[in-house]
């Protein structure tokens, strides 16, 4: 079963009307000048046209946005999705767009080619998908600093630590778009599994694709992008690379830099695992040697 054929089936004919019950607040608050789409409605948005595509099972893009909150978004998903609707526009991009002459017909065109149909059940009206990007846009602040934050696992008894970040490039294939990177590394305290992940918007590298990996300026390690193009695969999907752990090296635990060239053609990107609080770094290093 595809994506698009999960979205139709997981969404019922009155769930959707319930969904687009909320929306006329949002309208009406677009057309006095208001940026911020509440986050219950940011959610419905997410749930109807998103979560179908980067749910649990799928994880398109190394996400899952079934339990998506805007409420507690982290800023460096609301920039990837501001990233993917907009077709390679930035949170900084947008909120100066919106300051523009004509704000709403500015962003509106940069979403003409967005993600927002990609599930196959529409796309919500032109009021609806700008004051949804100026939220996000407004939430992804701070999105190239780190985060972390505790996840609650009840029934297995355990907590799930996570830090992330992203950082962005201009695109070496097309002008006028940023390629986004954002990087993932979890702990799982009660079992020491740990995992830094990649993920990028918007281009899409070939399968198999070769990239260079350096840890504090070290010498490099060749890893292969998989994942598949067409179906996510539980664990990643396409859009998401897993660096450790791997079956191409004992990666150890950046403490200063860590160095990805070639995920898009002649573009390196560097995260600033110095900046990473000692505290996190020591509850992470549970599970990253």
């Amino acid at each position: 079963m595809n994506c698009r054929t999960i979205v139709r089936v997981a969404l019922t004919v009155t769930g959707l009307a319930a969904v687009m019950n909320l929306y006329p607040a949002a309208w009406g608050e677009e057309s006095q000048g208001t940026e911020i789409m509440p986050p219950v409605q940011q959610n419905a948005v997410v749930q109807t046209y998103c979560a179908g595509c980067h749910s649990d099972a799928l994880m398109y893009g190394g996400l899952s946005l079934e339990h998506f909150d805007a409420m507690h978004a982290e800023p460096s998903l609301a920039a990837m999705l501001v990233s993917k609707v907009t077709s390679g526009q930035t949170p900084t991009v947008v909120k100066a767009a919106a300051q523009g002459p004509d704000p709403d017909a500015t962003i509106q065109g940069f979403m003409k080619t967005g993600a927002m149909g990609a599930a196959g059940n529409g796309v919500p009206d032109k009021p609806t998908q700008v004051a949804f990007v100026r939220a996000l846009s407004a939430e992804a602040a701070g999105a190239e600093e780190w985060h972390s934050h505790w996840d609650e696992e009840p029934r297995k008894q355990s907590r799930t630590l996570t830090a992330n970040i992203v950082r962005e490039l201009p695109s070496t294939k097309f002008a006028g778009v940023i390629d986004m990177y954002r990087l993932i590394l979890s702990c799982r305290v009660a079992t020491h599994e740990g995992e830094i992940k990649l993920a990028w918007a918007n281009g899409v590298p070939d399968e198999g694709q070769p990239i260079t990996v350096a840890v504090d300026g070290g010498v490099p390690f060749i890893h292969k992008v998989e994942g598949g193009k067409q179906q996510g695969n539980g664990t990643n999907g396409p859009g998401a690379t897993v660096l450790y752990p791997g079956p191409e090296t004992n990666m150890p635990f950046p403490t200063k830099t860590l160095t990805i060239s070639n995920l898009f053609p002649d573009e390196t990107v560097v995260f600033p695992f110095e900046n990473l609080s000692q505290t996190v770094r020591r509850e992470l290093s549970m599970c990253l040697r």
